[in-house]
C-alpha cells in the first residue's frame, strides 16, 4: 500500500511541475483539418429549424 501511495506522489508531483512549465511557455503549431466529404453530411446531428 505504501507503494502505491508513493507512486501517486511521484506522479502527481510530475503533473503539476509539467503543468506550471507548459503554462508558462508558449508554442506556436500550425493545424491542418482536411475538407469533410459531401456524403458524411447526412450523419450530422443537427436540429433544422423551419422559419
Amino acid at each position: 500500500m505504501a507503494m502505491k501511495k508513493a507512486a501517486a506522489k511521484v506522479a502527481k508531483l510530475v503533473a503539476e511541475k509539467s503543468l506550471k512549465r507548459d503554462a508558462n511557455s508558449t508554442t506556436c503549431t500550425g493545424i491542418y483539418q482536411p475538407k469533410a466529404p459531401a456524403s458524411l453530411s447526412k450523419f450530422k446531428k443537427t436540429d433544422k429549424i423551419d422559419k
